[in-house]
């Protein structure tokens, strides 16, 4: 018995088959690397949000601290233009000591949040601005001293985030 071909009948070869097979991996691949890179992107900008809080805390920490204290343990004897720098180490010194929690400032200095350690350093110094007199200068000086929170995280502290703002005597 022979089999007769039937007139406009076509079929895919295996090649084929495999061919688009291929084709569709190699499109499917590139679209999951999308999804992975966007995942990281998000993951990354998640902790650099997480960051930016840890240091807008502990800024408030400080904004929240006692000026004349300040100003007298650390700001009084030094230059214009010289940053003091903080640390957890710091907590122990007396503008911090908070008597009902003697833990409350190594909580801003130093947190966990999802799995990663943010560890914070702040850097005080003397008010000073070119744009003003002298005068306005000493006047400001024994007004507001300008804070610098550098919040740090990551393997090694790879990543960082800084936010700026001013101690005021009210």
């Amino acid at each position: 018995m022979r089999r007769s071909k039937i007139v406009g009948e076509k079929g895919l070869s295996l090649l084929e088959v495999l061919v688009s097979i291929t084709l569709l991996n190699i499109i499917l691949i590139s679209l999951l690397s999308f999804f992975t890179q966007s995942y990281q992107y998000t993951i990354g900008n998640q902790n650099q949000t997480v960051g930016i809080n840890v240091a807008r805390n502990v800024l408030y920490y400080m904004e929240q601290q006692d000026f004349d204290k300040i100003y007298n343990q650390y700001i009084s004897g030094i230059n214009t233009g010289t940053k003091v720098p903080l640390t957890i180490d710091n907590c122990d010194d007396s503008p911090f000591v908070d008597l009902n929690n003697s833990s409350r400032c190594k909580e801003f200095f130093s947190s966990t949040i999802n799995n990663y350690q943010y560890s914070a350093a702040v850097a005080l110094e003397k008010y000073s601005n070119d744009d003003q007199s002298s005068a306005d200068n000493a006047v400001l000086e024994k007004t507001m001293i300008p804070v610098e929170v550098t919040v740090t995280w990551g393997n090694n502290n790879q990543f960082n985030t800084t936010v700026r703002g001013f101690i005021k005597n009210e």
